[in-house]
């Protein structure tokens, strides 16, 4: 048998191997790229304290600069007094009631974010607007109760929290009152963010936003942009702040 009929027979008999190896990586390929794409489009909706992924949740969030040099150009673009806000924030001058706010949070349940609170209902994560249109509604058509537990199954639960002592915008005496237990470095709360704000607008005069701080320890600027929003709250710019925060860069 001369050399080229061997190569023939070594390719007659090597070729299926060869074609089952090239399909079992292209399906390999295939799952570690939906796996990728899952992530980017952020899995539950909401960044918890103890991520399965630490490295893919901390991802920096969009195309937003939230180191402390930022921030304080932030302030300034706000006409904030410089040398109080740096003061403030390099002081570490709100940290306490940093800590106090994410002490109120764990206590309700909360343990990721974006969280909320509507009339003492806990919804986790970036959900869809639907999703809280049906518990406001059914609090606004039924005075809450059962149809309100019943929108959300077993997690109709009420909670009690400390309200208006905190920054608060709508309507003071409003019949529903919605808490965010939110992190500035957190895609997903970037994510809620016009949400929040179209639900703030269809139900204008009849609901109260409440902020607080719940900066998660794997998100490195996360603790300093939360303290950022209260020192600027000092000035009374702290929604400013906090919108601005949540903006892209310019």
């Amino acid at each position: 048998m001369n050399m080229s009929e061997k190569n023939k027979d070594f390719t007659k008999l090597y070729t299926p191997f060869m074609v089952v190896l090239l399909i079992a990586a292209s399906f390999y390929i295939g799952r570690l790229s939906s796996q990728v794409d899952g992530l980017k489009k952020g899995g539950s909706g909401g960044d918890t304290i103890v991520p399965s992924d630490p490295a893919a949740a901390q991802a920096a969030p969009g195309d937003r600069n939230l180191d402390v040099a930022s921030l304080k150009e932030k302030a300034k673009s706000l006409g904030l007094n410089a040398d109080k806000f740096n003061s403030c924030l390099d002081g570490g001058t709100m940290a306490p009631r940093v800590a106090t706010e994410q002490k109120e949070g764990s206590s309700v349940g909360v343990s990721g974010t974006p969280s909320f609170l509507i009339n003492g209902i806990l919804i986790v994560g970036a959900q869809p607007q639907s999703t809280f249109e049906t518990i406001i509604d059914a609090e606004l058509k039924n005075g809450g109760g059962p149809e309100a537990a019943k929108a959300l199954g077993e997690a109709g639960t009420r909670n009690t929290l400390n309200l208006a002592d905190s920054y608060v915008i709508g309507e003071k005496n409003a019949k529903i009152k919605m808490v965010e237990f939110t992190d500035f470095e957190c895609p997903f709360c970037e994510r809620a963010f016009p949400t929040v704000n179209a639900i703030m607008e269809k139900y204008k005069g009849k609901i109260s936003l409440e902020y607080k701080s719940f900066p998660l320890s794997f998100h490195p600027l996360a603790q300093k942009a939360a303290e950022a929003a209260l020192c600027a709250g000092e000035q009374g710019k702290f929604w400013e702040m906090h919108d601005g925060m949540f903006a892209p860069a310019q």
